[in-house]
């Protein structure tokens, strides 16, 4: 009797909304929609009864029924282009476009994006300013932060910008300007390749602009919905630039990175990492970039977010200064 009222509420469904997605809840509930994206344990659902989308506990739903295509990941590391559907509680059926298909648990599931025909869908981004004003020795301070993704079935690219500008009577100007663009390729199971060129300018250390080529391989330990483990390592080719010209050089590095995210946690997140670079080209020169970022979620994809960003680097250029940081808090609007 539950299957077929099942059955007739996702008929009445498709009736009146040209989506035919539809996922049952473990309280027996049933939501009828357009599902747009499972991302972070968090399912983003369009629904023909409201002019705001929907964002669902994924770790509440017992069965899931998608017509769509979707861009498939699972905690194994697989990835997919195809559909999925429960063939009972708490076990679904992937079916790709290559006329693959296999069983697993739903818990499995740990990332899905609509393929759709515009290749806007597949972004996500955010940006965040921060600004500070005193009448004292006339203070200000100016910062922003971006970042944009790309994720397909095996490509995905990540662009990133922060940059912190103070001014104040008296004393020099304080400039910090960091980039960065990477692509990565999955390759099997949970391994991943990466390239990436970055970008860092920091007065603190006397650094007016280091490029970095970086070339890796890395593995994912845990990947969840609700956190994740990767670690990866590589080899990476440096051109810095100082404000003393006498100084400016090229370097080879080996570097070994590791980023733990929380994600769901209700509307609190965590991600954090780190990269050691130690230097094949000079003598017992140790490099180090640590990151992390605390996020809690507000109406209208707003957010809060404090950011802490340390670089480390044992022969500076300005002797003393071998460390360099940024503490930043701020309000910020993320495009989902």
């Amino acid at each position: 009797m539950k299957k077929f009222l099942f059955f007739i509420f996702v008929l009445f469904g498709i009736c009146g909304y040209s989506q035919t997605d539809s996922l049952k809840f473990k309280n027996t509930n049933i939501v009828v929609g357009e599902v747009k994206s499972l991302i972070n344990g968090v399912i983003t659902m369009k629904t023909s009864f409201s002019d705001k989308d929907f964002k669902i506990e994924y770790k509440e739903v017992e069965e899931i029924y998608l017509n769509q295509t979707f861009l498939i990941n699972l905690a194994n590391g697989g990835h997919y282009l195809g559909k999925v559907r429960s063939i009972k509680p708490e076990i679904i059926l992937i079916a790709d476009e290559k006329g693959y298909s296999f069983e697993t648990n739903i818990k499995n599931l740990t990332q899905l994006k609509a393929s759709g025909t515009k290749i806007w869908d597949r972004f996500k981004g955010s940006i965040d300013l921060g600004f500070n004003l005193t009448k004292s020795n006339n203070f200000s301070q100016f910062t922003v932060s971006s970042n944009l993704k790309y994720v397909g079935e095996l490509w995905s690219f990540n662009a990133g910008y922060s940059s912190l500008l103070t001014n104040q009577d008296n004393v020099d100007e304080i400039k910090r300007v960091d980039w960065n663009l990477d692509a990565q390729r999955f390759l099997f199971k949970d391994y991943y390749g990466i390239v990436q060129v970055s970008f860092l300018s920091n007065t603190e250390q006397a650094l007016k602009g280091r490029v970095t080529t970086l070339l890796g391989i890395g593995k994912y330990i845990v990947s969840s919905n609700r956190l994740s483990l990767g670690i990866r390592t590589g080899l990476n080719y440096n051109v810095e630039t100082y404000f003393d010209p006498t100084l400016d050089k090229n370097s080879t590095e080996t570097n070994l990175a590791a980023e733990f995210n929380m994600f769901e946690f209700g509307d609190l997140s965590l991600l954090t990492d780190f990269t050691a670079y130690y230097s094949l080209s000079e003598s017992k020169r140790f490099r180090l970039d640590y990151n992390v970022v605390f996020k809690y979620d507000l109406p209208w994809d707003l957010y809060i977010k404090t950011e802490f960003n340390l670089n480390y680097d044992n022969q500076p250029a300005a002797i003393g200064n071998e460390f360099d940081y940024v503490l930043n808090s701020g309000f910020g609007w993320e495009l989902k």
